[in-house]
């Protein structure tokens, strides 16, 4: 039986075009084509969203105001219409976030009171 005309090995092939084309390099190997989507989807990970600067002290100082333990589990997000939102990873801390709102909400006007902070919001996200 007669082979193909594409499976035959062809071992000077790549000889004869290095010499025709001037080719130095072999051959780039064939790579896994990927969607657009999953290459944005690695570039839009690695975004940062700016983050306000009252924010950025507010969170170096987090686990000073709610303790160590609140703070790995939450942090600060943005601050919109004197309302500090503060993103929390689990439902159960939202329930102790909202426990010490009142004590947290004063030590916030007292140590921060350039930021105009008169509410706190917690809202659910994961990080």
């Amino acid at each position: 039986m007669e082979q193909p005309r594409d499976s035959r090995v062809r071992s000077n092939r790549w000889e004869l075009d290095r010499v025709r084309y001037h080719l130095d390099k072999p051959p780039a190997p064939e790579r896994k084509i990927r969607g657009l989507d999953d290459i944005l989807k690695d570039v839009v990970d690695g975004l940062e969203q700016p983050v306000q600067e009252n924010v950025r002290l507010l969170r170096e100082a987090w686990p000073d105001l709610v303790g160590s333990q609140i703070a790995k589990h939450s942090e600060p997000g943005f601050i919109q219409n004197c309302v500090l939102q503060v993103f929390v990873d689990h439902p159960g801390w939202l329930n102790e976030l909202e426990r010490i709102k009142r004590p947290l909400l004063q030590k916030l006007k007292a140590k921060y009171r350039s930021m105009n902070i008169h509410q706190l919001g917690f809202s659910l996200q994961h990080k």
